[in-house]
């Protein structure tokens, strides 16, 4: 999601009702206590505003922000100069925090804990070994994960805040588009935006996504506005049809169709039939085919459930 797009309040967002009025609680009691927020952390799926989330929580707290993925936490070293940057009250925000290293979500629990971090300066011909401790001002940690049980058990436990963020509905969808279209300077009719609402997967980044090429469509066609139809023959354009399937889904399902009724099929079967990779199978197709009905997974493999509904 674009800067321009991103929400910088609670009272921006759009859905996720039941979280916001919680972390008001958790901000308005910290702020009132001169404390620091307990440290929090968003699980859910991929483009859902987890990032977006974490940000705005940092300007109600009126306090900096330092972001790093997790993929780039290999080592201690590459998460002390984050450290070492913390200021009283500061948020330290990891994205995909379940892709940071095993033994540096180890050390950080002393990190979180205590506040202090604990530097190993090695041996030298001239002296011996030691740790040096050092007290870093207290914060608030902030992780993001798609995969909460990748995380170490200690590691997660030091997390008192946990906000599950769900998949939005069509409707909320709908406003979100609605406010974003106007930031963009789209003119785009009500039933066009349910039409991209109803196809983004309950997921934000999606239907932002989708927006900025209706809007490329727009501008590319010389079109003075934007209705069902036009939604409707540019996302198609973009193999996306009326619920929400792409091209891959669908060459997916086409495949099972063909099967035997009932029949289960493996998933590196199904890996050899469509080219792809299985990490790709299982978290990135089959969890709207799952959501939406169309598949079911048995201990024999994959059934297709709904085959009146493969278009």
């Amino acid at each position: 999601m674009s800067n321009k797009l991103r929400p910088e309040r609670f009272d921006d967002l759009i859905g996720q009702d039941d979280i916001i009025n919680n972390l008001k609680i958790s901000v308005k009691s910290a702020i009132t206590r001169g404390d620091v927020l307990s440290h929090c952390l968003f699980y859910g799926g991929a483009g859902l505003g987890k990032t977006t989330l974490a940000r705005a929580l940092a300007n109600e707290l009126d306090v900096p922000i330092q972001i790093a993925n997790g993929a780039s936490l290999t080592t201690n070293k590459d998460v002390l100069p984050y450290l070492m940057k913390v200021e009283r009250g500061s948020i330290f925000f990891i994205d995909e925090i379940h892709r940071v290293n095993k033994k540096v979500q180890e050390y950080l629990l002393t990190v979180i804990e205590d506040f202090r971090l604990d530097i190993v300066i090695p041996a030298s011909k001239n002296s011996e070994g030691e740790t040096v401790s050092i007290d870093i001002p207290k914060f608030c940690f902030v992780g993001a994960t798609t995969e909460m049980g990748d995380l170490v058990q200690p590691f997660l436990d030091r997390f008192k805040l946990k906000h599950f963020i769900h998949q939005y509905t069509v409707e909320e969808l709908r406003l979100l588009l609605d406010i974003n279209a106007k930031k963009m300077n789209i003119n785009i009719s009500e039933d066009a935006m349910k039409v991209v609402a109803k196809v983004s997967r309950g997921t934000p980044r999606i239907a932002n996504n989708f927006l900025e090429w209706l809007r490329d469509y727009k501008v590319a066609n010389n079109l003075q506005g934007l209705h069902k139809t036009e939604a409707t023959q540019a996302l198609q354009m973009q193999g996306i049809d009326e619920n929400g399937l792409n091209p891959i889904d669908r060459k997916y399902l086409k495949f099972l169709e063909k099967l035997p009724k009932g029949t289960a099929i493996g998933v590196n079967t199904l890996c050899s039939a469509l080219s792809l990779d299985r990490q790709t199978i299982e978290n990135k197709i089959e969890p709207y085919l799952i959501q939406q009905g169309y598949i079911g997974r048995t201990p024999k493999g994959r059934v297709l459930m709904a085959r009146e509904k493969v278009s």
